[in-house]
């Protein structure tokens, strides 16, 4: 029996563990775990209800909050804390992490003392308006397996020098819990909203672009160029990088000031997908407008250079953070007509979840599993 133990950190990768999770839960040989921290652990955060029959969950740690670094830092402390003591009474055979995010780095960390074998999914991708770019490669060379989401992230894990056998590309099992979702038409979705005329819908996601000196740009941009075209509006919460608290403050009070514009935390499993099948466009910053809005062919306006450098289909338009540059794109595609993309994606083709669970349970000898070489001695390209 294999005890593989999987950290979430925040609502997006409940979304994009959700498949692994399942396809882990259905093997005989797997006892799984889910350590839930960051991001649930804030005051409001809505309950997780994704978790598979079978799985045992873990809670712990806190929320980094949005607020300054040291508040993020006492955090991730924390996280650290409840991570070792988690780790300690589960005794994993294996810890499974995802990206990364600030609050997903303490928990990898702390299978250090511990020396846990190490799985890593969406190494190898590149965001380098972010911090997240520092930390996706950090947690690639603390771990000893990955799950990568394609090609090219692979290649790139290769010239990090991790040895090719450790790799596996298995897409990204986010696209498999927004192809499973059940369809809705436009008026169910509205229902479930309870927005009355969602027709022209924009679907709205922005966040701190943390490795800039302004990271509130792309959002002060973006909210300038939405009042210039007032639309059907329906902008979802930032996450907690410092800087998102007061992101979520300009957002309220832009909502409240615009009755075309709505706001919602979170949107979850169900209409999160059927919200990429009827909105008309996506806009801000969001790893979703380049990872997953193109299995529905919508056109993505990125601003900003949160996501510079991630592989992207041809569905994303990138735009700075201008408000003029934001208008100009929204123009191109924010009016009915409805208008898609061929869809397609370069992150698979929304059947990860088994291949990430079965690339991370077999059988590995753990001492070769454990040792790693340095670069050098794999000829680093």
């Amino acid at each position: 029996m294999s005890r593989v133990l999987s950290v979430s950190s925040s609502r997006a990768d409940v979304g994009i563990l959700g498949p692994v999770w399942a396809a882990l839960a259905s093997h005989d040989d797997v006892e799984p775990h889910v350590f839930l921290t960051g991001m649930h652990r804030a005051v409001d955060a809505p309950a997780v209800e994704t978790v598979p029959a079978g799985v045992t969950v873990h809670e712990g740690g806190a929320d980094l909050g949005g607020g300054t670094g040291p508040d993020a830092a006492d955090a991730m402390a924390s996280i650290t804390r409840a991570a070792g003591d988690i780790y300690a009474n589960v005794v994993p055979d294996l810890v499974l992490v995802t990206g990364d995010r600030l609050d997903m780095l303490p928990a990898a960390a702390a299978t250090l003392p511990f020396n846990i074998p190490l799985a890593h999914l969406h190494g190898g991708e590149v965001t380098e308006g972010a911090i997240d770019d520092r930390v996706r490669h950090a947690i690639t060379k603390l771990a000893h397996l990955h799950c990568v989401s394609s090609g090219r992230a692979r290649d790139r894990l290769l010239a990090l020098g991790e040895e090719e056998w450790r790799i596996t590309v298995t897409g990204a099992p986010g696209l498999d819990t927004l192809k499973g979702a059940p369809v809705m038409s436009l008026d169910e979705l509205a229902a479930a909203l309870e927005i009355p005329d969602i027709a022209g819908l924009r679907l709205v996601t922005v966040h701190p672009e943390t490795n800039a000196e302004d990271p509130l740009a792309p959002l002060d941009a973006l909210l300038v160029a939405l009042a210039a075209r007032p639309a059907p509006t329906l902008i979802t919460a930032p996450n907690s990088d410092p800087g998102g608290a007061e992101m979520r403050r300009r957002i309220e009070a832009f909502v409240a000031a615009n009755d075309w514009a709505h706001f919602r935390d979170t949107l979850g499993s169900r209409l999160y997908p059927n919200a990429l099948r009827q909105a008309v466009l996506m806009a801000g910053n969001s790893s979703s407008g380049i990872i997953e809005a193109g299995l529905f062919g919508m056109p993505v306006v990125n601003i900003g250079d949160r996501q510079k450098g991630r592989e992207r289909g041809d569905n994303v338009v990138d735009v700075p953070n201008d408000p003029e540059a934001v208008v100009t794109a929204i123009d191109r595609f924010g009016t009915e007509p409805y208008f898609r993309f061929p869809t397609g994606t370069p992150y698979g083709d929304g059947a990860a979840g088994p291949k990430v669970a079965a690339a991370i349970t077999v059988e590995n000898d753990r001492a070769r599993l454990l040792m790693k070489p340095h670069p050098a001695a794999v000829g680093c390209r």
